[in-house]
């Protein structure tokens, strides 16, 4: 009997505890990111509910048609053949433009009615609510396989790795972690991140930052940002219309590389001045910026990381240049007073085609005369230190971002300052540094480091 019992206590044991195990298991998958995000389409927003609905047709047409992936590709390169920076398409433009091998149909009208259970879906609608609707082929055009996934970009955040994901196979929605490594090619469907907006009436002609990309047939003008598009001998156009012509881009077809304001080059061997403040400048003076007597220029920037992930394309930067000026300073019970705007700064285009390959891309971006130095003729010194944010661009919404300045004034009181600035809500901080004035600023320039992975150099033209 004593054996007896003995076994049915063991037995009991690895009941309770095999129960136990499966409880850890379950509570395991409750906790799982991917299982927690599920997502409910149609409780997100009408901009975000008409880009899973395009991903969950293209997916559809991908498994139905074998050619599909490629045709894709066609579009996805057809612009940048022409001069555009990016490897995507614009729905928008996929109304009227034919498709080989679907009796005269063009992409829009092929999704339109892809599936059987929700035929004639109105595209029309989507591009009403998103009007810069985009298809991104994510990885080397020059990969010879394909996955079948189209993936949706609801303004994921692509600097974190645990970030959820969401694509369709087939139609049906899946989710994964952003941090899964991706070899194949596959599509993205998102809001093109250098569409700026629309317009029914044109841009003004000072407005050099904005370029119109094409029309809808309401009148509607999509406005994206004019770095992207390479001047000055784009052929996006011909006659003021897009895509005209068939040619398709081969393989070796590779688009024009470096144009623009980026103007990718070789490394040079510019490196930091070595001198000290007062000590051997080339006119005596203090500092070398008193002898270059030039504009403050931010002159070439590489990185071994783009800041923008497998399923967001390439990188698209931007800094913003902060300083001192337009204000009065007093001195009260031995304290600095100011009066006026007392921060001003400058943002610079948008730097496309960033890549991660330590190649270095030229903004060539000048900002100010700068003159900390109190006197007569400039009563409002512009202090002796400049901030340089660097973010990189994701587009969406806008929102501040704070950052502050500390400098001297009249060159003996320490002031430290706040200011706000306009960004978007996906945009990623990539890094700060300061410019001091008496930085060594030759024809070597001096190399700054918002990043680990960043060298940013400036010098005085």
């Amino acid at each position: 009997m004593k054996i007896k019992y003995i076994k049915l206590f063991f037995l009991s044991l690895l009941i309770v505890g095999l129960n136990s195990c499966s409880k850890d298991e379950a509570f395991d998958a409750e906790n799982d990111p991917i299982a927690l995000d599920k997502i409910d389409v149609s409780k997100q927003s009408v901009e975000h509910q008409a880009l899973f609905e395009y991903a969950r047709l293209m997916s559809i047409a991908i498994n139905k048609h074998d050619n599909m992936n490629d045709l894709l590709q066609q579009e996805a390169l057809r612009l940048e053949k022409r001069g555009y920076y990016e490897q995507e398409f614009f729905v928008g433009m996929q109304g009227k433009s034919e498709m080989k091998d679907f009796s005269g149909k063009s992409l829009n009208q092929v999704l339109a009615n892809i599936d059987e259970a929700k035929s004639n879906v109105n595209i029309k609608e989507f591009l009403n609510v998103n009007p810069g609707m985009s298809v991104l082929l994510a990885g080397d055009r020059h990969t010879k396989t394909f996955t079948n996934r189209v993936y949706v970009d609801n303004n994921f955040d692509d600097s974190d790795p645990m970030e959820v994901v969401h694509y369709y196979e087939n139609g049906v929605m899946h989710t994964e972690l952003l941090s899964v490594y991706r070899y194949e090619k596959s599509f993205v469907v998102r809001n093109s991140e250098v569409y700026q907006g629309v317009t029914t009436s044109g841009l003004d002609k000072s407005d050099r930052g904005s370029a119109v990309l094409f029309t809808y047939d309401d009148g509607r003008s999509v406005v994206v940002n004019a770095g992207s598009i390479e001047p000055p001998n784009s052929k996006l156009y011909d006659n003021g219309s897009p895509f005209i012509g068939d040619e398709d881009p081969g393989d070796d077809d590779d688009p024009y590389v470096g144009g623009g304001n980026t103007g990718g080059g070789s490394p040079g061997s510019g490196t930091p001045g070595s001198g000290t403040p007062g000590s051997g400048t080339p006119c005596g003076e203090d500092c070398e910026r008193d002898c270059e007597n030039g504009t403050e220029n931010l002159w070439r920037f590489r990185t071994t990381d783009d800041y923008d992930g497998f399923l967001a394309g390439k990188g698209e930067w931007f800094f913003v240049i902060i300083w001192a000026d337009g204000a009065n300073y007093t001195i009260q019970n031995g304290a600095v007073v100011t009066s006026g705007s007392a921060l001003s700064y400058i943002r610079t285009g948008q730097i496309t085609k960033v890549t991660g390959d330590d190649t270095w891309f030229y903004p060539n971006f000048s900002s100010i005369i700068w003159n900390p130095h109190a006197s007569t003729t400039n009563p409002k010194p512009d202090g002796n230190r400049m901030k340089v944010v660097c973010f990189e661009s994701d587009g969406g919404r806008t929102k501040n971002f704070e950052t502050k300045l500390s400098f001297k004034v009249f060159d003996i009181i320490d002031v430290e300052l706040p200011i706000d600035f306009t960004i978007n809500n996906g945009d990623d901080l990539i890094g700060e540094y300061i410019v001091e004035y008496c930085h060594d600023i030759g024809s070597g320039g001096f190399i700054y480091h918002p990043a680990s992975a960043v060298d940013v150099q400036h010098n005085e033209r």
